[in-house]
């Protein structure tokens, strides 16, 4: 089961591991800056209980990176790549809604797990059920049935978006992606580049 989208706004067809990458990269930037601000959310096992992002907090930070973790979801899921969008879409729609508790380490694997959850439920002709979601996230049925319906709440229901809106956020995360790999690119040809220049000290080469 899983697999097909019954809908691929704008008729494109999205790449499952660009997909992937750009939702991954583009979670690990905003916890890397929230996580960076010093005020990570910890909360104990009965504030879990409570309502909004805070449901989603975890006792620790997950071992597993966030992309990994969109991989594994991916490849046993086998979700469409437009419900790894639209997850990260409504994650981006329930951090808005509680600007007071910020995406970071402790939450994000919890929300981007229930975010492509619903969405496949949207988007994916055969989507799986929540136990077979919660055994290959990580959690138990029951919290991620909560989780669910808390998001749902954060949401106001509202998991339909537009064809605009969704291009709008790929477009968004492809921008995000391609400025992450020339940093990557820029920061490893200066590497090489200091790396010569020792060699060269070392060696003494004396350029004619």
């Amino acid at each position: 089961m899983g697999g097909g989208s019954r809908w691929t706004p704008g008729g494109a067809e999205l790449d499952a591991q660009q997909a992937v990458a750009s939702v991954a990269n583009a979670l690990e930037k905003l916890v890397a800056r929230n996580d960076g601000l010093g005020v990570a959310v910890t909360v104990g096992e009965e504030e879990r209980k409570g309502r909004g992002l805070t449901a989603f907090v975890g006792p620790r930070r997950p071992g597993i990176s966030i992309k990994k973790y969109l991989e594994r979801i991916h490849s046993y899921v086998l979700c469409s790549p437009a419900s790894l969008v639209a997850g990260f879409v409504y994650v981006d729609r329930a951090a808005h809604r509680s600007p007071e508790l910020l995406v970071g380490s402790l939450n994000v694997h919890r929300l981007i797990l229930t975010g492509v959850m619903v969405a496949s439920k949207f988007f994916d002709v055969m989507p799986q059920s929540n136990a077979f979601y919660a055994k290959v996230g990580g959690v138990s049925n029951d919290e991620l049935n909560k989780l669910e319906l808390e998001l749902l709440f954060l949401l106001d229901f509202r998991i339909n978006m537009s064809s605009h809106e969704f291009e709008s956020y790929l477009s968004h995360l492809e921008k995000e992606m391609t400025v992450s790999l020339n940093s990557k690119i820029t920061t490893n040809i200066q590497g090489v580049g200091d790396n010569f220049i020792a060699q060269s000290k070392v060696h003494n080469i004396h350029w004619k």
